[in-house]
This record gives C-alpha cells, structure tokens and sequence, in this order.
C-alpha cells in the first residue's frame, strides 16, 4: 500500500521564512511531506507548469514581483493547483483581493502556527477537490444537456425566464446561444396562431404532455409537444422543458383529413377498384357514390363497376366500354359517358373518368374513378337547343324563329298570291306594374297574354315575343290584306280583359302596329322593323290603339336617324352654341346667377329647338358628350364673366339623368373644373327630380360626391315629376326651381298660388332657395316677392342670351339697388276697387278719397288680381255680379292667394246662398248693399282697415 504523501510548493524569496515553514510543515503533518522552494516567480511558475502539487503557498512579496500577479497569470494559464496567500501584515483589502483572484486561504505569517497553516492547507486541498469534482458534475450535465439530440430547456418556475437551452433547441427555434439571454416561455408562443388548434388527433401524447403553437424567431409557425419535469440544480428549483417538434406529423394528418372529407365531401363519385385481384373489384367508395347510385358501400364493395351497366345491353354504352377496356389493357387514363342504372332502375348519364394508381415500383396497384351524374346536363343541352329557337319565359319563338318563319310565308305568299300580315304589339302600362308589382308579377302577366294570344291564332300563324312586353304576330295566308284587321280587333279585346293575378286585378291595354306585305319583300325581317314603327306611332297617338304602317313613319324614322347623325357631327366639331338666362335676385333685383341653355343652330334646319334634339340625345346616350361639352363651356364662360369683375356670380348646368347614372361622372366635374379654374361654389348643377326615380342610392350617393366638391345642387322643375318629400330628403340640395307651368297663372289660380306658396315655405324650412321660372310679368314678379321667393328667372327680366350680350346684361343689371317698393307701398293704406260698371267706381272713388287712401281700381277680374300681386292691398270692395265670377267667387280666390286681405262685397243683387257660403268660409268680412251711404260706408271701409291693423 502506497503512503500518502504531502506535495507543497513555496514560492517565497527570503530563505528563513521557507525554515520557518518547512519547520511548521515537519511538526504539524500527520503525512510524509515534501515542500518544493523556489524563490522567484519564474520558477514557480515553471514548476506548477511542469509537476504536480497539492497545494502552493505563495508570498505576496517577491523581490520586485507581487504573488497576487503570479495567482493570476497561473489561473490564465489554466493551472488549478490551490493557491494560499503569505504576507507580512493583515489588510482586508488585499484578503478580498487575493479571494476574488482564487486563493483559496490569506495567511499572516506572523500570526502563523503549524496548526493554522496545517487546517488552511487542508481546507484548500478539500475546496479544490470539490471545485473539481463540481466541474466534471457540471461538465457530464452540459455533455447531457448540450449534445442531448431532443430540444430541452431549463426555465424558472415562476418567471418561466428560460436559463439554458440546448442545441437542438436553439436549432428548432433558430436561435442563437446569444438569443437565449433574457427569453421567457411566452417569448416562444405563437399569439397570432387560433386557440382552437393544433389538431391532435390521431397522436397520442404521454402523460403530462400538451400541444402548444409556437414559432420561431423568424416568424415560422411550430406545433410543439411540451412536457415539464421539475429539477434542484446548485440548490435553485427549475424546471425541465422538453419540446418535441409535432408541426409536420400534424401537418400530416391534417392533409389526410383533409384528403378524406374532400373525398367524402366531393359532389363526385368516388371509387377505387383493386388492380391485382381478379375481376378488379370495389374497395372503396364515396358517400357521393352511394347518392347516386343509390347502393350503400355495403352492397357495392367487392363487385366489379359492371354492375351499373344493368341486365340489358345498352347500345349507347357499346364505343365507350370499348375504350375503357383498350386503357385497361394499356395501364392509360380514360374518359367515357355510359348510360348507368341506380338501384332503382332508373338510368343517369354518368361522366366517368378513370386513371391508374401506381406504387414505388412502376406497378399499378388500384384504379381511381371519378364518377359525375350529367344526367341534368344532358336535359339542359337538349333545352339550350329549343331555348336557342324559343323564349324561356312564355315558351313562344323568338325572333330567330320568327324571321326565319316570315321567310317560309314571303315564299308562300309569293308562290300562292296571299298576304301576309305581320302585328307588332306593345302592352300599355307594363312597365309601372313590373316596377311597382315586382318581376315575378310581371312574368305572370306575360304568360298569361301570350296564352291569349295563341288562343286568337290559327295554327299556322306565329306568335313571338321578340323582348320585354313586346310580341309579334305573324298572319300567314291571308286572302285580303284587311282580314288582318279582324285579328286586331279580337286581340285588342282579348288583352284589355281582367288579369288575375294572385289576390290582385289588374288591367292593360296594348298598342298595335300593322304591315302588310304580298311577300315581295327583299328582307321579310324589315316587316317587323315596319310594324314596330307603325306601334310607335300609336303609342304616340295615346296609346290603347292601333296603325297601319305607312311610308311617312319610315321617312320620320329616317329623319331621327339623319338628325341623330347631323347632332354627333355637331357634337364632334364643337359648333353647339350655349345661352344664358340670368336669375334676378327678388330682393336686390341684381343679376345673381345665369343659367346655361345649349341651342344648335343647323345650316339648313336653322335654330333647332332642345325640345326635339336633346330627348334625341338622351334616347340615344349622345347627351354625356353633349353634356359634357356644355359643362365644360359654362365653366369656362363663368370664369370669364368673373375677371369681368362679377366674381359672385354663379352658373347652373342642366345634367340629364343619364349623365348621373354614367360612371365616373363626379371625375368629369372635377376635371371640368380643374380645367376651366372655375370655384366649386360659382358652379350649380340643376337636375330634375325624376333623375332619383332609378338606381336611387347610386344617383344620391354621385350627387353626394358632387355636393362635397362644394358644388351646388338644384331640383329643377319642382313639382312636375315623380314629386317626392322622400327624394327632396334624400338629395343634397341647395335650391329648388318652381316650374314654369306654376307661375303662369299664379296671381289669380288659387291652386297655383297655394302651391306656389307652400314650395316656397317648405324650401325655406329646409334651408334652400327657391327659384321661380317663367316670370313673364311684373305682377308675377311682385307675387313672387311678397311671398319671399329669393330668385326669379323669366323673360319679365330677360330672355336667353349668347355669351357677348350676357356680358354687356351684367355691366348693366349686375349691381342694380335693393328693391323699395313693398316698403313704400306699406307706409300707405291700400284699397282695392272691383266692379263692372264704371260709374260705379267713380262714385266709390270720390267717397273714399276724402280718408287718405291709395285707391286701385278696375273693372276686370283678371287686371283684379294682377294688381293684388304687384300691391301692398289691405282692403277689397267687390260687386257681387260680373261677367267673369261672381265677386263671391272671385273673393273666394283671393282668400286663398292673399289671406291677409280684408274683403267686402258691394252690390244691388243678393243671392243669399252663395254669400252666407262666402262668409261661413271667411271669404267675405262684410257684405253691403247697393244703393250705399256714403257716411256709412267710409265708417265700413275705416272699420276694415282697423280689422287688417289687428290681424297683423
């Protein structure tokens, strides 16, 4: 048995201290020791490089070199001999210097005796022993751990703050080791991932395992298999996370999953047959094969496909079975249409495709087949062929038929000497039921007068309908050209009866057009073109009626054509020309705005009214670019007249509803506007109500856009059209045009004059400006201001003018002075004077003057009210009987137009009926009798005045 033996090694430079210590060494040791000297720190160096010690004690002093430099150069060098500190003198500083740098022990040697440094040896040699056997624990762990081929990490239990990850798990997460510092768990989820999977099914997990999504530092998705097992390393509790990455196996399974339910799921037929069994029986199929078939898999795995072929021999089935069984032989796809049999034996064409399934060594194995019912295709093919010729909706012939059938009867009526007749029929009214009532209405509507109709005809007539509500019939074999009179009637008769629809009964009448041909026609197709006119033409004439065709109607027909032409010309070379209308402002009476008018001055024709070109240009979609051109020239005039120093004034465009509906209409405003520099707010576009009729929220929404440009909206020909509170609502508008048709008669039609009125009061409540167009007269005029109508348009002002005269309007009229007028007429009692008789107003007049009063009279009706429109009046005397209206009647009207009036009537005839009417209804305030006193009747007319003064 080896002794042990004591290795020391003293480096120290003063020779008396080595005695000391080797003399300590001997009296202490209960072991054989040998203590190496060497005195200086080459030598020590070069012994703990080249021999092995238990432990060396080192001086701090050595000559010029300092024992705390030889710790650390021996501790860079890797040499892990103990190292214990000698020095002269006690310092804490230089303890905790000499500790920090691995000495194990810091020694006096002073204070030394053999036991202390004895116990300071041997607590050296013990820590060294433990650091090193900690260091090879620590080295098999990392060996572990590191090299460990499955993802692990080490995490806190609380903060989950992972301490050490291993190779293959910085490998998964493509991590480095640098990465790691400061991750946690949750660092690694996958937050955008759906908390409804990962999907593990099919996988079977060992307890205490779970899925969970994570990704990896570039954003990869992961499906990890997490288990946890708790650890104590160096006495700090951890945990051990192992990650089994699951992402491609569940990938895996998900496509065969998905695989399956698109096989189940497949509106196809589904089978496979296995290839190395005699007779390549079923051993698959589809949900959708079952369907179809109407066997369940039970009955049809482990039979050949033949058996949907049936008992029978099916001669159709004869070419393709032959292809099917030259691809078997050839190992090739193919695709057939067999005529198979369900289970009930009905038969159903089935589209099927077939195709080899091969394994690793080139051999086919099982054959796929995909099986489509085309059974409804094949049906429809066979409907596209009757439809081609026919009208799906009524079942009638269409006008393919129908042409190719006035063929057959031109060369019958030619070979035979006939006739034959061709009616074009138009339904009056359909198109307000088919809006209103719906489409499926409509259809109903259509059945039912094509059954009418072939129930007119004989049998080798046709009907067709060629579109929407139109039909034709086609009379073959006519004797007389009139017999086809005779249909016309009955059919006219026929469709003006009763429809029952539903619960509802509805009534239509329809417009005719009749030709006649003898069948020497070039192009019998031109026969419908004829009596489509002739229709039109009756519908023109108030529908519900029928014509014959005759050659005026295609000279109109060509005349609409050449003036359509002659207009794109115009509109291509610019040579349209553009009016302007200025509106007055009813307050200040100056030139506010103008409206745009566009007029075509024809070479031949002359000045072409709008009236016959513009709903030319709307029915053939030319008013975009004819709109377009005119937006573009107003703006451009606009600007004009502002550097002509009329900078507040505005222009309105007419746009047409086609234009709105056009795509990208609020574009061409913009780049209308961008090329002219006209301002939004000095461009006003005046569109009739009628234009929201259709595609409402498509309309609202452009006129929306326009709005929000800053351009203004006005409704023009308020009141007219399709009027609609809902549609005013609806629209961004910032100012209503009355009508024309309103204003004619608006100081002396009570009907107008309420209407009138009430546009204006509702306008004003809504916030807009109200317009009134046609102003012909100053009573018009004067009407229209005390009622608060704010622009006024009409010849009373000014007629539509070319651009240079407008020019030359606004220097005149375009800074005109507030109206005074009203004010001045208010200051004095008015007093209105109607009667027939002229001496009878005479002798009013000389009573009534003597108090002061402005006195009007007349003795017309008419000239009545155009004074009460153009005066401030407080007071009307009527007579009771003239020849116009009775003064009852024509008080009565008053009332409704100017209710502020105070009115009496005067007169020698009394019908009591008609007065106490007249009163009960507030018309009349007093009814006074002929002969009159005069004192009497001053005191009636101050009384009236006094009645007016309390109204206010």
């Amino acid at each position: 048995m080896i002794e042990p033996m004591l290795r020391v090694l003293l480096i120290e430079d003063d020779e008396d201290d080595y005695l000391i210590t080797r003399d300590l060494l001997t009296e202490a040791s209960p072991v054989d020791t040998r203590l190496i000297w060497r005195d200086n720190v080459a030598d020590g160096l070069t012994s703990l490089r080249e021999e092995t010690f238990d432990v060396a004690l080192v001086d701090l002093r050595l000559g010029p070199d300092s024992g705390l430099d030889l710790i650390q150069q021996a501790k860079d060098e890797g040499i892990t001999t103990p190292f214990i500190l000698l020095t002269g003198q006690g310092d804490d500083e230089l303890d905790a210097q000499a500790v920090s740098l691995g000495a194990a022990d810091y020694l006096v040697k002073g204070k030394l005796d053999s036991h202390t440094l004895l116990r300071s040896i041997r607590y050296a040699i013990d820590r060294a022993a433990a650091t090193e056997n900690l260091a090879i624990s620590e080295a098999q762990y990392r060996l572990l751990f590191e090299n460990n081929p499955t993802p692990m990490c080490l995490a806190r239990p609380d903060t989950l703050r992972i301490n050490a990850m291993n190779e293959a798990a910085r490998t998964l997460y493509r991590l480095s080791a640098q990465d790691v510092a400061g991750l946690t768990m949750a660092d690694l989820e996958n937050t955008t991932a759906n908390p409804a999977e990962p999907d593990g099914e099919g996988i079977v997990l060992p307890p205490g395992s779970r899925l969970v999504h994570h990704r990896t530092r570039t954003g990869k998705p992961l499906i990890v298999e997490l288990a946890s097992e708790e650890l104590v390393i160096d006495q700090h509790e951890l945990v051990l996370y192992t990650l089994t990455d699951r992402t491609q196996q569940i990938d895996s399974t998900r496509q065969l999953k998905l695989l399956q339910r698109c096989i189940e799921s497949s509106s196809n037929g589904i089978v496979i047959t296995d290839a190395r069994v005699k007779g390549m029986p079923l051993v698959y199929v589809n949900p959708t094969f079952e369907t179809i078939t109407g066997y369940s898999a039970k009955e049809s795995l482990g039979k050949n496909c033949r058996f949907l072929q049936g008992d029978d021999f099916d001669l159709s089935n004869e070419q393709p079975l032959a292809q099917i069984r030259r691809a078997l032989a050839q190992g090739e796809e193919v695709a057939v249409v067999l005529r198979n049999y369900r289970k009930d034996g009905s038969p159903f064409w089935n589209d099927l495709y077939l195709s080899p399934i091969r394994n690793s060594r080139d051999e086919i194995t099982h054959y796929v087949g995909i099986q489509n019912d085309i059974s409804e295709r094949k049906s429809i093919e066979s409907q596209l062929a009757y439809n081609s010729s026919h009208d799906v909706l009524t079942h009638l012939p269409n006008r393919a038929l129908l042409e190719d059938r006035l063929e057959q009867a031109c060369r019958f009526a030619r070979r035979y000497e006939r006739y034959l007749g061709v009616l074009f029929i138009d339904l009056d009214g359909f198109k307000l039921i088919n809006d209103s009532l719906g489409h499926r209405t409509g259809d109903k509507i259509l059945v039912e007068v094509a059954h009418r109709l072939k129930d007119l005809v004989r049998s080798g007539d046709t009907v067709a309908r060629v579109s929407g509500d139109e039909f034709v019939i086609a009379l073959t074999d006519l004797a007389e050209a009139e017999d086809a009179q005779l249909v016309v009637d009955h059919v006219m008769q026929s469709l003006s009866l009763p429809y029952r629809i539903d619960d509802k009964v509805l009534h239509l009448t329809a417009s005719i057009g009749i030709q006649i041909s003898d069948g020497s026609i070039d192009h019998p197709a031109q026969l419908i073109q004829q009596a489509d006119l002739a229709m039109y033409q009756a519908k023109q004439l108030g529908k519900n009626t029928w014509q014959w065709f005759s050659e005026e109607m295609n000279e109109q027909a060509s005349h609409r054509v050449q003036l359509r032409n002659e207009l794109q010309e115009a509109i291509d070379s610019e040579t349209l020309l553009i009016y302007y209308q200025p509106l007055i402002d009813a307050r200040t009476g100056q030139a506010r705005c103008v409206e745009a008018l566009v007029r075509w001055e024809h070479p031949t024709r002359g000045l072409v009214s709008p009236v016959h070109f513009v709903p030319l240009a709307e029915e053939t979609g030319q008013i975009v670019a004819l709109g377009r051109w005119v937006l573009g020239q107003a703006c451009r005039d606009m600007v004009r007249i502002h550097a002509a120093g009329f900078r507040e004034c505005t222009v309105a465009v007419n746009v047409s509803p086609v234009q709105i509906r056009q795509a990208g209409f609020v574009d061409v405003v913009k780049k209308e506007l961008k090329a002219s520099g006209l301002p939004p707010e000095s461009l006003e576009l005046e569109v009739v109500e009628s234009a929201v009729l259709y595609d409402t929220d498509q309309v609202v929404q452009t006129l929306n856009e326009i709005s929000e440009l800053g351009v203004h909206i006005a409704i023009d020909d308020f009141g007219t059209g399709f009027s609609s509170l809902s549609y005013l609502k609806l629209m961004p508008a910032n100012k209503i045009k009355i009508d024309r048709s309103f204003i004619m008669d608006v100081t002396h039609n009570r009907n107008d004059a309420a209407i009138t009125q009430g546009v204006i009061s509702m306008a004003h409540h809504l916030s807009l400006e109200v317009v009134a167009e046609g102003v012909e007269t100053e009573a018009h005029a004067s009407f229209l201001r005390r009622n608060q109508c704010d622009l006024l348009q009409g010849y009373a002002f000014a007629r539509p003018m070319p651009f240079n005269e407008l020019t030359e309007f606004m220097h005149v009229h375009g800074g005109r002075q507030p109206h005074t007028r009203l004010d001045c007429e208010n200051e004095q009692k008015t007093l209105l004077l109607l009667d027939d008789e002229h001496n009878i107003i005479k002798a009013l007049t000389r009573t009534l003057r003597r108090d002061g009063y402005r006195i009007l009279s007349t003795t017309s009706v008419s000239e009545a009210f155009n004074l009460l429109a153009s005066n401030e009046v407080q007071v009307i005397i009527s007579d009771q009987r003239m020849p116009e209206m009775s003064g009852t009647d024509f008080l009565s009207q008053v009332k409704a137009i100017h209710p502020n009036t105070v009115r009496i009537v005067l007169s020698g005839y009394t019908d009591l009926k008609s007065v106490t009417e007249a009163i009960n209804e507030g018309a009349i305030y007093k009814f006074l009798t002929k002969p009159w006193d005069d004192t009497q009747i001053r005191e009636h007319v101050q009384q009236a005045f006094r009645y007016h003064a309390a109204m206010q």
